[in-house]
């Protein structure tokens, strides 16, 4: 028996901000200082603030749409939504190559740190092996459990790098804060571009989407507080440091921050210093190495990729698929030891993809204006105009050797992209004799279909519920929840609808095509009117139908509705006690729905379980008076598939297939669950 298998809603505002400040609060503020003071010199202290205040325009367009399309993906998903497919698939894989080189160059510096100060012999590349396959073990077990351990790891490295500047302040020196910029000014915008990697991670907050509670309100506080207390702790840190060395000693050091506290607070301060450093590696380590897989899962999940990409694992309901092969690439990159492009390469894709995603956000203005957006930022177009700056204008600041590998990446993606296969034509090409071979083929299929309901009434909340339902036993064929969208007029309906399904939401008259236009044609696999009213639902699926969307189901009561659906290529369901089944058999069973002629209404494929003291248990199929029109098509015993014959017997506990119209399906259930 197949299970839907879906991500697990269990990170809070808590774990989600430790997402953020585990990947932020990186290597970053323990080795580029040191760069910087070259550069810059005290003016290195206005490079954080000034940098972290640019940042904070990107971090409010992912507030944004994080809170309005709450998938898993990211930045990825938000493009695919908002902009053409190539220019959604590219985003989705400039992020993948930064957040996988990031991870590379982050158990690069780990490795390097641990050989310089605790095992001067060990080999590199075993380091970065062991260290990739340990924490890829964390995430294979759950984002929460990696969480888990990032958080300590966090809190270490918090307390350390706070209680160094804290007690470092005591010990500035004025004379090495004057003066502010030795250098000139000149190099103040090429001091930000180098320590722009340092603000990079509130975005990967957004990555886990599909596993935090509540994301229409989570998100965009847990990005706000991690960009605050990113802040904060940079420039205090970087203050004390400047205040404390001057400039051109500490422009000397590799390890600035291990300096600076070896020569505070001698070997204790050293000691400290290494182990922050350590923690700080790890925590990013482990959040960036989640988030790619995440990426590459989102890739997989829309076809772009190989359909396996997009696997989660049945028990701990996370990516492996994509883990492996993100750790795999990790372990290339992190073998080669080339620390400063490694993350010149990940800068490039970082600077790339949030450039597109702010933009995504006049996109989205534009195209999807009665999205239900919880979190907006003011002053619109301004901001994600100022987050398409500040991305973009630092890109040209990296090193040229970023741009060639960028290039070539880029091209490698475009090839992806364009060379995926279509293997499942043949199917239609089985032999009628095999009919029944190509019925459980296709029962097997797994596919994740993009469901746009309209009108979230009860009828519209009944088939999104039984769409994402989880663990009930009859859910028998389905190997992952379907993508759930509503077009909702009512304003309190639309808040029931956001705290109950964590799904996009438009808000506006679903019978008009401009907001169907709005949700994107290449967004909807399948339609839905689900309106209480007969007549709306026609006018809403026949709009649907004419706007070129291939699969359309109205929800009809009266049947004289069921030519007019029907010449239209429409799917009419009219049964009300089977509505949302009937619904969920058509999207998860399409081959089998069109070998039973369920397009034109007359049929469906139900099941249910046969209960204790069933009249019909014990009883051959032969000998039960099953309604005329309808056959027992499956019977499921256990994990084990029986094909129905005359002489099977039934038995408690079978699950039991039924196809034929609606009404005899209805009768041959009541038989079956007719009781001694």
């Amino acid at each position: 028996m197949s299970k839907q298998i879906t991500f697990k809603r269990n990170i809070g505002l808590f774990m989600a901000v430790m997402i953020g400040i585990g990947a932020m609060m990186g290597p970053g503020i323990f080795a580029l200082p040191g760069e910087l003071a070259h550069m810059v010199g005290p003016l290195g202290i206005f490079a954080y603030l000034v940098m972290g205040l640019v940042t904070m325009f990107t971090a409010l367009n992912y507030s944004e749409l994080g809170a309005a399309i709450p998938l898993a993906g990211g930045g990825y998903s938000f493009t695919s939504r908002t902009l053409p497919k190539p220019v959604a698939f590219l985003t989705g894989w400039f992020f993948w190559i930064g957040n996988t080189v990031a991870c590379a160059m982050y158990a690069l510096i780990f490795a390097l740190t641990i050989r310089a100060y605790f095992l001067p012999t060990i080999n590199l590349v075993l380091l970065v092996c062991v260290t990739t396959v340990v924490f890829a073990g964390i995430n294979f077990w759950g984002m929460s459990q990696a969480l888990k351990v990032i958080t300590i790891m966090n809190l270490v490295e918090l307390a350390i790098l706070i209680g160094v500047a804290a007690l470092g302040t005591f010990q500035i020196e004025p004379e090495n804060l004057s003066p502010v910029a030795p250098m000139g000014y000149s190099p103040f915008i090429p001091g930000m571009a180098l320590i722009y990697i340092s603000y990079v991670g509130f975005d990967l907050i957004t990555v886990a989407a599909e596993e935090i509670i509540a994301p229409a309100k989570t998100i965009p506080r847990a990005i706000l507080i991690t960009m605050g207390v990113g802040i904060v702790i940079y420039v205090f840190v970087i203050f004390t440091m400047m205040g404390s060395v001057n400039h051109s000693v500490l422009a000397k050091s590799d390890v600035p921050f291990i300096f600076t506290a070896d020569r505070l607070f001698g070997v204790w301060g050293r000691w400290a210093g290494i182990v922050a450093t350590i923690m700080a590696s790890l925590s990013a380590f482990s959040v960036t190495l989640g988030a790619s897989a995440r990426i590459l899962y989102a890739l997989g999940r829309d076809g772009h990729l190989p359909l396996f990409f997009a696997r989660l694992h049945k028990r701990f309901r996370t990516p492996h698929v994509a883990l492996l092969i993100c750790g795999a690439i990790v372990i290339a990159f992190g073998s080669s030891g080339i620390v400063k492009l490694v993350a010149s390469v990940s800068d490039f894709g970082y600077l790339m993809g949030q450039g597109i995603v702010c933009f995504s956000v006049i996109a989205l203005h534009k195209k999807m204006p009665n999205l239900r957006r919880p979190f907006k930022v003011l002053f619109f177009p301004c901001v994600p105009i100022c987050g398409m700056l500040a991305c973009w204008l630092f890109v040209p600041a990296l090193e040229f050797r970023s741009f060639i590998l960028g290039g070539i990446l880029t091209v490698a993606g475009a090839g992806v992209y364009l060379i995926r296969p279509a293997n499942r034509a043949r199917l239609n090409k089985l032999p009628k004799a095999f009919a029944w071979v190509k019925m459980w083929i296709l029962l097997r299929r797994r596919k994740k279909m993009r469901v746009l309901i309209i009108n979230g009434g009860r009828q519209g909340q009944n088939i999104a519920k039984r769409l994402l339902a989880r663990d009930e036993y009859w859910l028998l064929f389905r190997s992952s929840e379907h993508q759930i969208t509503f077009i909702e007029e009512d304003e309190t309906l639309c808040k029931e609808l956001e705290q109950r399904f964590n799904a996009p939401i438009y808000q506006g008259d679903g019978t008009k095509k401009e907001l169907i236009e709005q949700v994107g044609l290449d967004n909807i696999d399948v339609a839905i009117a689900s309106s209480e009213d007969d007549g709306r639902n026609v006018i809403v699926a026949l709009q649907a139908k004419r706007l070129g969307i291939q699969q359309v189901i109205a929800i009809v009561q009266d049947p004289d509705y069921l030519p007019l659906l029907d010449e239209s290529g429409v799917v009419a369901i009219s049964a009300p006690w089977a509505t949302a089944a009937m619904v969920e058999n058509y999207l998860d069973r399409p081959g089998v729905a069109e070998l039973f002629e369920i397009s034109s209404g007359v049929a469906s494929l139900v099941g249910m379980v046969v209960p204790e003291k069933a009249k019909v248990a014990g009883n051959l199929i032969q000998n039960i008076d099953i309604p005329k029109n309808c056959v027992v098509a499956a019977v499921i015993r256990g994990k084990k598939f029986v094909v129905p014959r005359g002489e099977t017997e039934i038995k408690v506990g079978d699950h039991v297939v039924f196809v034929g119209p609606a009404t005899d399906i209805k009768e041959a259930q009541d038989l079956f669950m007719l009781k001694e």
